[in-house]
């Protein structure tokens, strides 16, 4: 926890030092809240096979479905559940920020069928976001299915990296 103290002071001095340290409403507030966001789901994220990386005025959070999901089915299983707990501490303690849950499928089998599979998995993750405390209002689901295909091979690798759940976490405004 000091650690997670430390990292968000830091992030927030780099923050200031480029003109972006404020109060809400402040210019770069926002900005220095997701830095801090970002720099605490980084590190409580880190052992769980989920990738933190750093969008355009987001944070977003990469989660291969064969981490989060049973087979075929909008089953959580226990490491996605963990690294939800980790998502939703984030969220409480950052209450100024919204959160699109999209899930992606590969292309292998009925497109039909692979879009309702990746809205069941959507609506579970937001159900089970709520359930450990974030406002639902915060919460956008999008189950996309084999929509927005990651340039991969048609390998089984390939295909594992478009089974992916992505969390874009972004500043509510004002």
């Amino acid at each position: 926890m000091r650690l997670r103290c430390q990292l968000a002071a830091i992030c927030a001095l780099a923050a200031s030092a480029a003109g972006g340290l404020g109060h809400a409403g402040e210019p770069g507030a926002d900005a220095t809240r997701l830095a801090s966001q970002e720099a605490g789901l980084r590190m409580s994220l880190a052992p769980t096979g989920a990738t933190v990386v750093h969008g355009e005025g987001a944070v977003e959070l990469h989660i291969p479905v064969r981490l989060a999901f049973a087979a075929d089915r909008a089953e959580l299983l226990p490491a996605g559940a963990a690294i939800l707990d980790a998502v939703a501490g984030s969220l409480r303690e950052y209450k100024r920020t919204q959160v699109v849950v999209a899930v992606y499928t590969d292309t292998i089998g009925n497109s039909e069928s692979n879009r309702q599979q990746a809205q069941a998995r959507s609506a579970v993750v937001v159900a089970y976001l709520q359930n450990r405390g974030v406002a639902p209002e915060r919460l956008i689901a999008r189950g996309v299915g084999e929509a927005d295909q990651l340039p991969a091979p048609n390998t089984p690798e390939g295909r594992d990296l478009n089974r992916r759940l992505e969390l874009t976490i972004t500043a509510l405004s004002s």
